[in-house]
């Protein structure tokens, strides 16, 4: 026994051993032989072979960027290396004021040769802090050069030379900024080459490599390396400006522009410079990142009623979100009465609030208008504190015949007042529609200002909304991007009541304890404000996580909220991917005066409803997707202007069920009140799955009475067709014949003449194709039956054999399809017709003009063939076989999530792209269609219609939608025979 478990231990021994050692193989970074297994940025990259060349454990090769360890005896006299280069970059920051516009121009261009010299001039950040956030991997960067493991050859002098002046201790910070001046220089103004051993020898890249190595051995994403060397070129930009202006200095013989030529070489692309090295690899990781399609953080755990969902794991219900807002709401209304108030009956009644959209001078907002009188009067809280009523009484005190504020009573209930601005950030953030970047939330203000003519604070209509600033673009372009968010209606009352009654009082507090002009100009200004200073992202998600803890288990902060909040909004069909898209694509009242839409935005049609970025006819589509959020969420949407005691979440009551007709296909009648369910604005009311699950029962018990009628239909007309073969031997023998009219459109459509050759035999086998109704031998008659039927005319025949032959490959769905059929060939048959034979099976119908669709419309509608023209983020229903989608449209995101769902619940037979030819024509002016090949996202045949494509483009035509090799073509000659062509001299 003894002996047996000796025999143990051993083996427990030799397994830990075993173990142990794997675990040190983890510990350092790996690199597969196969080349497969390594991720493209890698590939070019090749930084984890540069790692594993150190053959040294991850945490070893991640301590040479580190910040100074001022614990180790070699780097204890680092105290003071990121104040010194802190000071550094903001001493070169400051002379961007007073340097020549031009040269700080093409500072701002790092590929003149290609783009020319950049208009918008190399600036300093919006926010203060932004510069130290950037500074921070510099800090790493020097360090690592400081460390003894690091040699750059002739550098060396210049950083042992900053070394020396660290451990003297140099009494005058300036020589040790001005040596980190020349260290930074001398190493971004050195060509560095690459040897056997040396994969990376750019110190600046080997610091960009290991910063982005991970505890684990991996490397981060492209997507998280872009912007570590957005940090590094920034600053590279402020070194060489600095040595610009010190060189233009040093000499009167060079001006600035002089001494920027001299330097240009290295702060611009296509170069052997460090600049141009970390531009290429910024080039490669945002191509890798905009082109890589990333995992989904979200995963739905109840896709009928989209009630719940994983987050990264997490399950969250909505029902508990919908909690969190209740809560906040009670905590809200508690604070306002009880805290901020103080027991006081105070109220601003207000009816139509007036605002002027339009007008920029100083100080302007709604509350200062004198066309609204309720807010006239601002002092009431004023005077209820200084005469001591409700719990203010201890707020002005009487000290030997003097009145003296009690400034610790002051501070008390700034505190408060500053709680409950947290309250209203948040419900800003979290019920006005798609969120906002909390840094532009943060920093609104509620008047115009001298600095920001632009108030982020209106009244539209009823509704009172929030316009965020997208300082990211106004960063890069010089221009702002306003979009519009509506608040609630109990969020909008108190912040109304806060604005007329408490923040007047709110402002003489501040000024009083705090003395700090700064602060007043806070509270005088902003929309919120935090205590003594302005809020920021991380005390909005403070807040967003305090309050949504107890309710879902994890911590709802701002970016966690925005991928769960987009992924609700749009299965509840409010989000606003119309609106954008509205500006992506021309309207046809804008090219029919002679330009485009987004001119037609910035300058023709301003009224007192226009924005920077959205039109008059937009902005109630950004409101309404914000109260229709709302609404999802249970609580009283905004623009009804209720006072906030009777726009509590408990009275809240849903909206009844529309009963308007749909829209989409008019010409189903008979299927109204389907209809008008369906289509309800508040699908609440009966839920989308049912309707198609009843819509599947309906079918599935129909097929097969549909199938024997329509094959004894079928029978009987091969019988008459045989009969009066002998008259229809030549297709324009016998008045009518060959003709194919649309009566219910009031024109006639010209047929040509079927030429006269004897027809091809038929290249196609029997058919494989589910379809319920026909044989492959009857699809001709049973085709050309439901024209007939379409255009009511009996007379109706086939144009061309063409148009018959490409029916028949169609309906077959065995191969891709190129059908050229001159104008008033038939063509859109080819899409109709298989919609209305085949049973719950789904034709998408993709069309690159917005007048096509139209058209489109017009006819289906008064052939009364149902369809349904999809929009932004629906859901596609079971009852319209047939689907139109604008090319635009067919390139999003959410119109191929939409198509993986319907066919999921319905069997899609084929995309059919008519005008195929216009992407060939368009890469030039319609950047969405450059990619056009990407339209086939189902496996399932592609059928491409065209009129005017000349046999030399086939080739073109077949490479770019990526056809099968074995497609059919159905080619009719396009020749106009009435057109005449006339050559002069």
């Amino acid at each position: 026994m003894e002996a047996r478990e000796g025999g143990d231990s051993r083996e427990n021994a030799l397994v830990d051993q075993l173990l142990k050692e794997l675990d040190q193989q983890l510990k350092t970074v790996q690199v597969p032989t196969d080349g497969r297994l390594i991720t493209p940025w890698l590939l070019t990259t090749r930084w984890n072979e540069w790692a594993k060349w150190y053959k040294k454990p991850t945490e070893e090769l991640r301590a040479l960027v580190s910040l100074p360890q001022l614990s180790l005896p070699a780097e204890e006299n680092y105290g003071n290396l990121y104040d010194s280069i802190r000071s550094y970059f903001e001493e070169a920051a400051m002379l961007i004021d007073t340097t020549d516009e031009l040269v700080l121009q093409r500072l701002n261009s790092p590929d003149p040769a290609k783009e020319g010299i950049s208009n918008m001039p190399f600036h300093k950040h919006m926010h203060q802090s932004t510069l130290k956030q950037y500074i921070h991997p510099i800090v790493c960067f020097v360090t690592m050069l400081l460390r003894d493991l690091w040699f750059i050859g002739d550098a060396n002098v210049d950083i042992s030379r900053l070394d020396d002046l660290f451990e003297q201790g140099a009494p005058d910070q300036s020589q040790i900024i001005r040596q980190i001046h020349i260290v930074l220089l001398k190493v971004w103004t050195t060509p560095w080459s690459k040897s056997k051993y040396y994969i990376v020898p750019d110190p600046t890249e080997s610091c960009l490599a290991l910063l982005t190595l991970n505890h684990d051995g991996s490397f981060k994403q492209p997507k998280d390396v872009t912007k570590l060397i957005a940090k590094f070129e920034y600053c590279m930009r402020l070194t060489f400006l600095k040595e610009i202006r010190e060189r233009a200095s040093a000499s009167p013989d060079m001006d600035e522009a002089t001494a920027c030529d001299s330097l240009q070489p290295w702060f611009t692309e296509k170069n052997y410079s460090t600049f141009a090295r970390l531009r290429s690899l910024q080039h490669r990781a945002s191509a890798i990142a905009f082109s890589t399609m990333s995992l989904p953080r979200i995963w739905w755990t109840d896709s009928e009623a989209w009630s719940s969902l994983n987050y990264r794991g997490n399950p969250i219900a909505f029902s508990d979100v919908c909690l969190i807002f209740r809560d906040v709401e009670e905590k809200l209304v508690d604070i306002w009465e009880n805290k901020v108030l103080r027991g006081l009956k105070l109220r601003v009644d207000y009816g139509h609030i007036l605002d002027d959209p339009s007008e920029r001078s100083v100080g302007y907002s709604f509350m200062f208008d004198p066309r609204n009188t309720c807010f006239q009067d601002r002092a009431r809280l004023v005077r209820a504190v200084v005469e001591g009523k409700g719990g203010f009484s201890t707020f002005l005190l009487r000290y030997q015949d003097e009145l003296v504020w009690n400034r610790s009573a002051l501070r008390g209930w700034l505190q408060d007042y500053a709680e409950m601005q947290k309250l209203l950030l948040m419900r800003a953030e979290m019920l006005s529609g798609a969120p906002s970047r909390g840094s532009e939330l943060t920093a609104m203000l509620y008047r115009n200002t001298q600095a920001r003519e632009v108030r982020n604070l209106m009244v539209f209509g009823k509704h009172l909304t929030l316009l965020g600033q997208y300082s990211k673009m106004t960063a890069l372009t010089g221009r702002d991007k306003l979009i519009p968010h509506a608040l609630d209606a109990l969020t909008s009352d108190i912040l109304i009541q806060d604005l007329a009654l408490a923040r007047p009082f709110a402002e003489i507090a501040a000024k009083i304890c705090f003395g700090n002009e700064e602060v007043t100009q806070l509270y005088r200004d902003h929309l919120f404000v935090n205590f003594n200073k302005a809020f920021t992202s991380d005390d909005l998600s403070a807040v967003m996580a305090k309050h949504s803890l107890p309710r879902v288990q994890y911590a709802l902060t701002i970016n966690p909220w925005r991928h769960i909040q987009t992924a609700w909004k749009r299965k509840f069909k409010c989000a606003m991917e119309d609106v954008v898209e509205m500006d992506m694509e021309d309207d046809i009242d804008s090219l029919q005066a002679g330009h485009t839409r987004a001119t037609e935005n910035r300058i023709y049609g301003l009224s007192t409803h226009s924005l920077a970025a959205a039109a008059e006819d937009v902005l109630p589509l950004f409101l309404q997707a914000s109260t229709g959020w709302q609404e999802r969420c249970q609580v009283m949407p905004g623009g009804s202007g209720l006072p906030y005691h009777q726009a509590r979440s408990h009275l809240f009551v849903p909206k009844a069920p529309a009963t308007t007709t749909n829209t989409t296909s008019p010409a189903r009648e008979e299927s109204t009140t389907t209809a008008s369910l369906h289509n309800s604005s508040t699908s609440y009311a009966l839920d989308n799955a049912m309707v198609d699950n009843i819509a599947a029962r309906v079918t599935e018990r129909l097929a097969p009475m549909l199938t024997n009628l329509i094959q004894g239909l079928a029978s009987k007309t091969r019988t008459t067709s045989a009969e009066e073969s002998s008259d229809t031997a030549g297709p324009a023998q016998g008045q009518g014949k060959g003709k194919q009219k649309e009566t219910v459109a009031e024109d006639t459509w010209e047929t040509p003449s079927m030429p006269e050759e004897e027809e091809p035999a038929s290249e196609y086998p029997s058919c494989q194709a589910n379809l319920c109704i026909a044989i492959a031998q009857d699809l001709p008659i049973l085709a050309l039956q439901r024209m007939q039927m379409l255009l009511r005319d009996d007379r109706t025949s086939w144009r061309s054999y063409q148009q018959r032959d490409a029916m028949v490959a169609i309906l077959k769905r065995e191969k891709d399809v190129i059908v050229i059929l001159p104008t008033g060939g038939g063509k859109s048959m080819l899409a109709i017709v298989p919609s209305m034979m085949e049973v719950n099976m789904a034709t998408i119908l993709i069309l690159p003009l917005n007048s096509l669709i139209m058209d489109y419309e017009r006819r289906l509608t008064a052939m009364r063939v149902p369809y349904q023209v999809y929009k932004s983020g629906q859901q596609l229903n079971l009852q319209d076989n047939l689907v139109i989608v604008s090319a635009d449209k067919s390139q999003m995101p959410h119109w191929r999530s939409s198509l993986a769902d319907l066919r999921r619940r319905k069997e899609i037979a084929r995309i059919i792209v008519d005008e195929a030819h216009i992407p060939l024509i368009a890469k030039g002016y319609r950047r969405s269609l450059e990619n056009f090949y990407e339209v086939r996202s189902e496996p399932v045949p592609l059928v491409l219609l065209s009129a005017t494509l000349p046999p030399i483009f086939m080739n073109s035509l077949t490479n770019m939608y990526r056809l099968l090799s074995n497609h059919i073509t159905c080619r009719q000659s396009t020749n106009r025979p009435e057109l005449t062509y006339i050559l002069e001299k």
